[in-house]
């Protein structure tokens, strides 16, 4: 194949590189998380947080229910730590990064890739 050929496969490719690069950085648990704010509800039948969701402007977007993915990191006051989720953390503020899906029921839920509890 010439090169002049493979160059209408060029957009693809860099498309499909990008977003490669994206959901491992999403992976990884850099850049600005995608849901914070303030833990409100601690559901123990599933495992699960409750947060209401703050947009950049500081408005609430709603709640969601956040668990954890079996190898995520929780990060408490600084610490990486290995405890499950409970009760205790209702009222403290938490930046999550979730995994690529959120599930279209009411509250949305998703699992957390990375959890910073302050």
């Amino acid at each position: 194949m010439s090169i002049a050929r493979s160059f209408p496969l060029l957009p693809l490719v860099l498309l499909l590189l990008t977003l490669g690069c994206a959901s491992e950085s999403a992976e990884k648990g850099e850049g600005k998380a995608p849901v914070s704010g303030v833990i409100t509800d601690f559901v123990e039948e599933k495992g699960q947080l409750l947060i209401d969701n703050e947009e950049d402007n500081g408005n609430t977007s709603g709640p969601i229910l956040i668990s954890l993915h079996k190898n995520a990191e929780l990060i408490i006051n600084g610490e990486t730590v290995t405890v499950p989720l409970d009760g205790t953390l209702v009222g403290r503020r938490a930046e999550v990064w979730t995994g690529p899906s959120i599930a279209k029921s009411s509250p949305p839920q998703t699992t957390a890739l990375k959890m910073v509890i302050h």
